[in-house]
């Protein structure tokens, strides 16, 4: 790292048009047509909404409890990735990003029945 140039590690969502696409279930259950608040809805926003809808209890019982455990799993990812990335380790993190929309993945297909 120079003087005035910083080297930084980042993840970044590509189009959020695609997350919408992807996991439309997921998308629908967190933000809706809302969510206007959040100013950026890419892949490891939808992580952490989910999470925290299910933490917070932000939705119904009998759809919070399948995806608890997916959930609490898309988190501990999404911290894992941010802590990758903080260690300038982008091998791991690419690794982790994986694992992380696989998990999301796993999210949509259950509420998807819904």
């Amino acid at each position: 790292m120079g003087k005035l140039l910083q080297i930084r590690v980042s993840a970044s969502t590509f189009s959020e048009d695609e997350v919408k696409k992807v996991w439309p279930a997921l998308w629908e259950l967190v933000w809706g047509d809302g969510g206007d608040a959040i100013p950026r809805k890419g892949v490891m926003e939808l992580a952490q909404a989910v999470f925290d809808a299910v933490r917070a209890g932000l939705i119904p019982k009998e759809r919070r409890d399948p995806l608890r455990e997916k959930a609490e799993q898309a988190e501990a990812l999404r911290f894992k990735l941010q802590d990758a990335l903080a260690a300038r380790q982008p091998r791991e993190a690419d690794a982790i990003s994986y694992e992380l929309e696989d998990c999301l993945d796993a999210l949509e297909d259950i509420a998807r029945d819904f």
